[in-house]
């Protein structure tokens, strides 16, 4: 996904109904009132929403926001890069996922 479509929860949903475990989104979320705990909670969002893994990708500060995250299906940051331009190689566990979404069965269990 890209930065604005982050915002919408239908496409992430969409994405898992499609079997994927892993999201990521890269960005140039800019910057203004609150924006960086927007990002933050959007890329928790979608992760706990879909339990699954979200790699939210951002560029530094004074473009943007920065803050590049890895959040697992739980919602917890894994990792966040900060305000400095950085990388970092990750690996996630898909059977944390698996085991996440046999905890919370949401898409057996969601009601529309």
């Amino acid at each position: 996904m890209t930065c604005y479509d982050l915002r919408f929860p239908e496409l992430a949903r969409s994405l898992a109904d499609a079997g994927a475990q892993v999201l990521l989104v890269c960005s140039s979320w800019v910057p203004g009132t609150h924006k960086t705990e927007q990002w933050l909670a959007l890329n928790a969002a979608r992760a706990i929403e879909n339990s699954m893994y979200v790699g939210g990708v951002c560029q530094a500060p004074p473009v943007s926001v920065g803050r590049s995250v890895l959040v697992d299906p739980m919602g917890v940051v894994e990792t966040d890069l900060g305000l400095e331009p950085g990388v970092l190689a990750v690996e996630v566990s898909l059977e944390t996922v698996d085991r996440v979404r046999a905890a919370f069965p949401m898409f057996r269990q969601r009601r529309l």
